[in-house]
């Protein structure tokens, strides 16, 4: 079943493909060369480029020894900046992040209203899904600096790249810390930028999607000019791009929505439990976060209705009682209708952005000179600065501070304008005929006043309430700048001095680098110190604006203040849901800035001397030896909003501020063993060491071993060792208090179903809690049978994490094996074929663990000494409902994390000739096999706990990519398809089959219906792209679609993956579809 399993899937992926190849396979014709097997589908050399026998400087990534000629041990994959744009790609982070060596979750400008490490409108890339912090990412061999703003940046940010300055991205793809030092435990991405400018060039580029929005232009100008000793170039660029918001997008329109797959594989989108239970009028949304309603003693909430009551609520009324639907006419139709006051779907939230509105400018400058002389001394320098903006909006979530009981404006405060006392509101309901007739019907007794089971309370004065609102721009927009200034200057030259005995051919390379990353983000949002002031929480007579209690406040807290009626009809209209304040001096006052300055300085300063220094039979030993020192710098300052917290429901960040210097001296000698004999036409064995000093966590050091078999030349077998060692980064050291609010699960509390309806007290009969859960939480404090939440067990957390000082530092190991072969049989067509099996485990990770992993691990060890119940802080001032108060998420080291798989590449090139005209062709793979990407964590009795991904979201078994080029004269047509494997989510949280009763939604059950559960799998994924391109002597033409067909990406139900509105976010799947693209290019000389 595999087997067909796979062919089917080739044949998808290589049919449209073999169409048009067969097109074009008339008559053959002589062959041309074939491409570097491990070259990436991208980055196959452009056959319109005629200099490419030319080029005198060779950029080896993977090692840093010279070499005449080049073919690599080290797994590596090369994407050029050329076929990138053939294919609708010119961004730096879309191109790495869709490279197949690209796993996991990849931060892009999809990550709209999250807390991101890098903060808002960074991307990044996580290569072999090992994380972001152990990539090292290099612009023309040297270290690209952290850029972001918020938190404690770490990770270079790949929108600051300039984008069409790029000539190719080099992948190495085994630990590579003893060659470019640490960080680079999964690997390395190069980016080398153009350096073949001559004269001046103009290109432009625009991409336009077919379903509106994010229209993006790029435009660069570039000069240059070479002199007979050294050469200068200027380039800049600016690029902008509309937002997308998610009504723009089919897949996204609407609203978040179920998605059930039944019993009998049928899928169901429909709600049927607040329709058919409740009486609900419903569409097809799923239920979101309720706004527009007040949580009142007894009763729970009441939602606006304005002018009615079936109750005796002001212009409020009762959603259900009972586990019913309130119906006071008793037309079989709920009084309340949840959608009205649904967040979900509604107009603010599908303005909201998808992608945001952003802009960037680059600049870059570079040259060298070369003095007269034996030595070739070479001053070089190189300048970059690159500017991004970032507008975007997350659409506004709900507003819910208390009430205190004598507010002027309480409803709940019998002395307030229009106030009542909502205990014999209460009891207005109970005695409301459509409630007697439900009770009656469904328990068979009367509730009203004197009934059979009376539920009235009597009066109870004015008391505290609660209302849920949703306030127009609150904390929704987000505003950032952030640029990047890296100066590079250095020298280089030959020393012929050492040219003695067995010495020769050594040189030198002595650079400084210095970078500086500056970040600025505004928020505006609602003060909750001022909200509470306004609200009289900090009087003893609840007086609006007074402090007579001592509260501690900020010092602009209190001036300006006015009092805010937060029983407005304008917080209140029905159907809209997102509403404003009844007057602009409230709003005024109500809403401020949460500001943050991040800055990050590099320096590193680099010395480094390689040579001959002997000769074997072999030929010449080269050796290489440097030293590096680092020195990193952050300063990421908050305002006193951001760092107190002081917006309402709103993550506090405390940024960070520290720096360390890091000492490092390696060395690399490249030996080659055989050559030129029978079953060894080459043999060589390359080692390198790198000892780390880091100024905090002491000393450690990494080796690499690369051993190179030809045992003919058109066969190289290779294998690779190597360790790699990374100290925590300045976020993991630095961070400060950070923390946010997450939906969190509480197993203590006791479940829904094990409620009496009437009674609301616990019913042990109905509890299907394990009896180690229940032991757990009474080992920690909390009676599992009493705590209650009137069954809403999962609540809003706050989770907290910062940096940490004792965590140990990362380890790790990786080896690799494969082979690349080069067919020698005949001259009619050249293949290569490349293939590369890679293991990396990495011990000691620094992780941030999850909120929900934290309560999951205390609370259902099975030996009930779990590491992480510590981190728990409960409220326990009320000991009926100690709900979670914070957990502390910060950073701790887990045992280990692996990553296993095999890289797959290979290019065909001929010849053909049709109507008596030559076409050259080129197709190419390139695909990883993913075969595990596991974790391990131990805890302190000696429990492993195991988690695997492969064949998960992120991780699909194969990421695949082909392409197909037919060049003409100066023509080109080009052809790709991308493959993304069928993906499911884990299987440990998987939900069973249930009814709409318990936990589905879709499903009424058995004797009626079957039963459904949350689906989050997703089919195999292709997306095909075409475009056609001229090159002129001086112009270049091309444009092409991508996503050809318009695939839509997978629908998943958005409690199991992350996602928007069904549409999982962050894995590689297209979220623009068919997309027209559009660049022209023009040289008008002039650098000779």
């Amino acid at each position: 079943m595999r087997v067909d399993e796979d062919r089917a899937i080739l044949a998808r992926v290589l049919g449209p493909i073999a169409v048009l190849f067969a097109s074009f396979c008339l008559l053959a014709a002589p062959a041309v060369y074939a491409q570097d097997g491990d070259e990436d589908s991208q980055g196959s050399q452009s056959a319109m480029e005629e200099d490419d026998d030319a080029v005198d400087e060779v950029v080896v990534t993977g090692s840093r020894l010279k070499r005449d000629t080049y073919s690599s041990i080290s797994p590596l994959q090369i994407i050029t900046g050329q076929v990138s744009r053939e294919v609708g790609l010119i961004d730096a982070a879309d191109i790495l992040q869709e490279s197949s060596a690209s796993s996991g979750q990849q931060i892009d400008l999809s990550f709209q209203g999250f807390v991101l490490d890098n903060g808002p409108g960074s991307s990044t890339i996580n290569l072999r899904g090992l994380g972001e912090a152990r990539t090292l990412v290099l612009v023309n061999g040297r270290r690209l600096a952290p850029a972001g703003v918020e938190g404690a940046p770490f990770a270079a940010d790949l929108n600051l790249v300039p984008a069409s300055l790029v000539q190719q991205y080099d992948l190495l793809l085994d630990g590579a810390s003893s060659v470019y030092g640490s960080d680079a435990i999964a690997g390395v991405a190069n980016i080398l930028l153009r350096k073949d400018f001559d004269g001046i060039e103009v290109e432009g580029y625009t991409r336009i999607p077919e379903h509106g929005g994010g229209i993006d232009n790029t435009i660069s100008v570039v000069w240059g000019k070479n002199f007979d000793r050294g050469f200068i170039g200027i380039g800049a660029e600016y690029s902008d791009s509309e937002r997308v918001t998610l009504e723009d997008r089919p897949w996204t329109a609407g609203c978040d929505r179920h998605y059930e797959i039944d019993e009998n594989g049928q899928f169901r989108q429909q709600e049927q439990f607040y329709n058919t239970v409740y009486g609900m009028d419903w569409d097809d949304c799923r239920l979101g976060l309720l706004a527009a309603r007040v949580s009142v003693p007894v009763s729970g909430s009441i939602y606006a209705t304005p002018g009615v009551s079936n109750g005796a609520w002001p212009g409020f009324s009762e959603s259900s009682v009972f586990g019913f639907g309130v119906d006071s006419d008793q037309d079989g139709r709920a009084d309340v209708h949840f959608r009205d006051y649904d967040l979900n779907g509604k107009a603010s939230q599908q303005n909201s952005d998808l992608f945001p509105d952003t802009d960037s400018q680059n600049l870059m400058a570079y040259g060298e000179y070369t003095f007269e002389g034996e030595a070739n001394i070479t001053p070089y320098f190189e300048t970059m600065y690159s500017k991004r903006s970032f507008f975007s909006n997350s659409s506004e979530g709900q507003l819910f501070p208390i009430v205190p009981a004598n507010n002027p404006f309480n409803i709940c405060n019998p002395a307030a304008a229009g106030g009542v006392d909502c205990g014999l509101a209460y009891d207005a309901l109970m005695n409301n005929p459509g409630v007697i007739a439900g009770v009656m019907a469904a328990f068979g007794c009367d509730p009203s006043s004197g009934g059979s089971c009376d539920q009235t309370v009597g009066a109870l004065g004015a008391q505290a309430v609660q209302p849920i609102v949703s306030v127009a721009g609150d904390r929704n927009y987000t505003a950032v700048e952030a640029d990047q200034t890296r100066f590079v200057g250095g020298v280089r030259g030959d020393m012929p001095w050492l040219t003695m005995g067995p010495l020769d051919n050594w040189s030198f390379d002595i650079y400084g680098s210095y970078s500086k990353s500056t970040g600025t983000s505004e928020r505006r949002g609602i003060r909750d110190d001022r909200l509470d002031l306004s609200l009289g929480v900090f009087s003893t007579t609840n007086t609006p604006c007074e402090n007579d209690t001592g509260a501690v406040l900020a010092a602009d807290a209190a001036p300006g203040c006015v009092p805010v009626n937060l029983f407005a009809p304008s917080l209140y209209e029905l159907g809209v849901v997102t509403g404003d304040f009844a007057t602009q001096a409230e709003r005024d006052y109500l809403f401020d800035g949460r500001n943050f300055d991040t800055d990050y300085e590099q320096t590193v300063i680099s010395a480094y001397v390689t040579g001959d220094i002997f000769e074997m039979p072999a030929g010449a030993v080269a050796f290489g030896l440097g030293v590096e020192h680092r020195n990193d710098d952050i300063k990421s300052i908050p305002d006193a909003v951001a760092r107190d917290g002081l917006f309402f429901g709103f993550f506090t960040d405390g940024g960070a501020t520290g720096n360390k210097d890091t000492d490092e001296i390696f060395a690399e000698v490249e030996l080659p063993l055989l050559a030129g004999v029978p079953g060894f036409e080459e043999l060589t064995l390359n080692v390198s060491t790198r000892y780390t000093d880091d100024e905090i966590y002491g000393s450690g050091n990494t080796e690499a071993f690369k051993l190179g078999w030809r045992p003919v030349d058109s066969l190289l077998l290779r294998a690779t060792y190597g360790t790699s060692f990374r100290a925590p980064n300045l976020r993991e050291l630095f961070l400060q208090s950070q923390s946010g609010f997450g939906n969190i699960f509480d197993p203590c509390l006791i479940p829904d179903a094990a409620l009496d309806p009437i009674s609301g007290g616990y019913n042990p009969a109905l509890d299907d809690r394990e009896a180690h859960v229940l032991a757990n939480c009474v080992a920690n404090g909390v009676d599992p049978t009493v705590a209650n939440n009137n069954g809403f067990n999962i609540y809003s957390t706050e989770v907290s994490s910062g940096g940490a000082l004792d965590l140990r530092a990362e380890e790790s190991t990786s080896w690799s094996a494969g082979f690349s072969f080069d067919q020698p049989f005949t001259n009619a067509f050249g293949l290569a074929i490349a293939a590369t099996y890679y293991e990396i485990e990495v011990n000691q990770t620094i992780i941030e663990p999850s909120g929900q992993f934290i309560v999951n691990d205390c609370y259902t060890s099975l030996t009930g000494n779990s590491v992480f119940c510590s981190r728990i802080s409960r409220d326990f001032s009320d000991p009926t409902m100690p709900l979670l108060d914070v957990i502390d998420s910060g950073f701790i080291n887990r045992e280990a994390e692996k990553a296993r798989g095999v890289d797959i590449n290979l290019t065909y090139d001929d010849s053909f000739t049709v109507f008596d005209r030559p076409i050259d062709v080129t197709f190419d793979i390139t695909a990883n096999r993913q075969l595990e990407r596991s974790t391990l964590f131990i805890d302190d009795n000696g429990n492993q706990d195991v988690e695997t991904f492969q064949g998960e979201w992120g991780f699909p078994d194969w990421n695949m990519r082909t392409g197909l080029r037919f060049d003409y004269d100066n023509y080109r047509l080009t052809w790709e398809t991308r493959y993304l494997a069928s993906v499911h989510q884990d299987v440990a949280g998987i939900d069973g089959f249930s009814s709409a009763f318990s936990l589905s939604d879709t499903c009424l059950g058995p004797p009626s219906d079957v039963l459904c559960r949350d689906y989050a799998d997703t089919d195999n994924y292709f997306l095909h792209h075409l475009s056609l391109y001229y090159y002129g002597d001086r112009w270049t033409f091309g444009g092409g679609i991508r996503n050809l067909f318009d695939e839509e990406p997978p629908v998943v139900d958005g409690t199991e993956v992350l996602a928007v509105n069904n549409t999982p976010i962050g894995y590689g799947y297209d979220l623009n579809g068919r997309t027209f693209f559009l660049n022209v290019g023009v040289n008008f000389g002039g650098g000779e």
